[in-house]
């Protein structure tokens, strides 16, 4: 849906997260809480959303278990101010919205007596000052993290967010040792205990040992490490609150691309992808490619590099090539995904890479061609069995692939690899 000229997305969580508040209070309160916290959340995410399109950003809304995200791709770098700018709009937003309804409805939104007297004026309190109040606490994921995170710049320059996610942590663990020790804050503890799970999270990718490269499979990573560096990149594009917390957890170039645009550093997003690409210095890749983005997510990043492209080399890191070639396709950007991987292909022949010519080539209508890339990608000296069964699982499954799933030589080639 679009609300004020935004896409809106609502992600089976959220309806999760709505029973789960009805389920825990009860029909009655709970049913004015869940319709409360979903009101107030799509707000307090449009009051970020509207600051940053004063900014000139164009952003788009995602609401899904737990929290609400409001997504902006800068166009222009964005100063300290602005960004914060950003960040308190939606607790303001929120906190302002459930005063001013409060007070509609002859509710004292500072008088206990008063707001708790009625279920629907209790929930709305929670819902709307409450809530939005939490948020402003100075610890990441939250907004007031962000706006701290800002603070702490100006003085560690380019350090700010990794400092407070180092920091946040530690401060969330104590407050909620005392909210548990308190009688009268105890029935509070369990929104730190969340918080506090979601910064465990941050602080255990971070420690957990790199992966390897997750095609060639070398051996300085595990299958273990390998299946927590897919989950922390997966986390990081389709879990709001990972986003905003997992800076440190060894993310592709491609999302730590995408946080940086969202805080506006725009040539340094361009630039992470960039010196991945050029980096012929053979050190293994260590991160999970961004195959969990959505074509929405990834889009703001290929815009940035898609005119910055280098000329292809033989000596570029395969999953890197793979990646990039993957992501136009994934975007939609076919004719730029099959130009630019066949050049790549011709220096470096890569199966993948063919794969992903073939799926953008019968994209476009060009069945022939299509074909000729299947087969390419079958008999190239680098294929393998893996490389085999992303062929053929690509063949099978992808949208691009069906107007020339039953090609007869497709066909016979498929068999073929099947046998094998």
């Amino acid at each position: 849906m679009r609300i004020l000229g935004f896409p809106v997305q609502v992600r089976p969580g959220f309806a999760v997260f709505l029973l789960l508040i009805v389920v825990i209070n009860g029909p009655e309160l709970g049913a004015w809480l869940a319709g409360s916290v979903a009101v107030f959340t799509l707000a307090h995410e449009l009051g970020h959303a509207l600051a940053a399109r004063r900014t000139g950003a164009e952003a788009s809304i995602a609401l899904d278990f737990l929290a609400g995200y409001a997504s902006f791709a800068p166009t222009r770098a964005l100063t300290r101010a602005e960004r914060a700018g950003i960040a308190i709009a939606g607790p303001a937003v929120q906190i302002a919205l459930g005063v001013a309804v409060l007070a509609a409805i002859g509710v004292n939104p500072f008088s206990h007596d008063s707001f708790a007297a009625d279920n629907h004026s209790l929930a709305i309190w929670w819902a709307g000052p409450m809530i939005g109040a939490f948020n402003l606490i100075p610890v990441l994921p939250l907004d007031g993290g962000t706006i701290a995170a800002e603070v702490v710049d100006v003085f560690a320059p380019g350090r700010g967010r990794r400092i407070l996610a180092k920091v946040s942590a530690p401060i969330t663990l104590a407050t909620f040792v005392a909210m548990v020790l308190s009688e009268s804050w105890r029935p509070l503890a369990s929104f730190a205990a969340i918080l506090l799970v979601f910064q465990l999270q941050m602080l255990s990718a971070e420690a957990s040992p790199r992966g390897s490269d997750p095609r060639e499979g070398r051996p300085d990573g595990a299958v273990s490490a390998l299946r927590r560096a897919a989950d922390a990149e997966r986390l990081g594009w389709t879990n709001p609150t990972a986003i905003a917390t997992s800076v440190d957890s060894n993310p592709s170039p491609w999302l730590a691309a995408r946080r940086l645009l969202d805080e506006g550093r725009i040539d340094e997003a361009r630039r992470v992808v960039i010196d991945d690409l050029v980096d012929t210095s053979g050190r293994a890749r260590t991160w999970w490619p961004p195959h969990s983005a959505s074509p929405a997510a990834l889009s703001p990043v290929v815009d940035l590099v898609i005119d910055a492209l280098p000329d292809p080399g033989a000596a570029w890191p395969g999953q890197s090539v793979e990646t990039l070639v993957w992501a136009l396709r994934h975007t939609g950007r076919h004719r730029a995904a099959a130009e630019y991987g066949a050049r790549c292909f011709a220096v470096r022949p890569d199966p993948v890479v063919a794969v992903h010519v073939a799926a953008s080539v019968a994209a476009l209508d060009d069945e022939d061609s299509a074909v000729r890339w299947i087969t390419v990608a079958a008999r190239s000296q680098r294929a393998d069995a893996t490389t085999d069964r992303f062929l053929r699982h690509s063949v099978l499954i992808d949208h691009e692939f069906e107007s020339v799933r039953h090609h007869p030589d497709v066909a016979e080639l498929m068999h073929r690899l099947a046998d094998d």
